[in-house]
């Protein structure tokens, strides 16, 4: 069994689409997602030349199991980047098996060669077992941090005003 984790190139966002489907469906349902309307998302947005988002993949052997996308943010202090987790996901079958800390392994390093001082993400309050993850790498929670969010009539109320 081989693992081989790799940012994926622009070109690539057709092979991304099995995995992307899972993790939705994942969170929000079976039968949730059309492959069609998945493949035109990931083209013309995620991997679009101008998105910002790094999308790497874990494989085992030739099979995508996992994925995360990041993104460098500037400005950061000290002439720096901090770089932003969005979106993690491991396959259900290849859980507690150290494919998410590999993977979390290679995007700190990634954040170290790119001059990032910071990596930051966010976990769901709910997920008790994604916060012993993150903690067991030794991340830590921002007690001093507010998060933030307009979404659906709200966004569009701030918008049209």
């Amino acid at each position: 069994m081989s693992l081989s984790i790799a940012v994926c190139e622009k070109s690539d966002w057709k092979s991304m689409v099995g995995i992307f489907t899972e993790m939705e469906e994942h969170y929000f349902g079976a039968g949730i997602i059309e492959p069609s309307k998945m493949e035109t998302y990931l083209e013309s947005r995620v991997f679009a030349p101008d998105s910002g988002v790094i999308v790497i993949r874990v494989k085992q052997d030739e099979a995508i199991i996992g994925f995360a996308c990041v993104n460098i943010l500037y400005p950061s202090p000290r002439y720096s980047g901090q770089m932003y987790i969005k979106e993690l996901y491991i396959s259900a079958a290849q859980r507690g098996q150290g494919v998410g800390r590999r993977l979390m392994q290679y995007i700190a390093r990634l954040a170290v060669e790119r001059e990032c001082l910071r990596l930051d993400w966010m976990s769901e309050k709910s997920n008790a077992g994604s916060a012993r993850f993150y903690r067991s790498l030794g991340g830590e929670t921002l007690d001093g941090m507010f998060h933030f969010r307009l979404f659906g009539e709200s966004l569009h109320n701030l918008a049209d005003k």
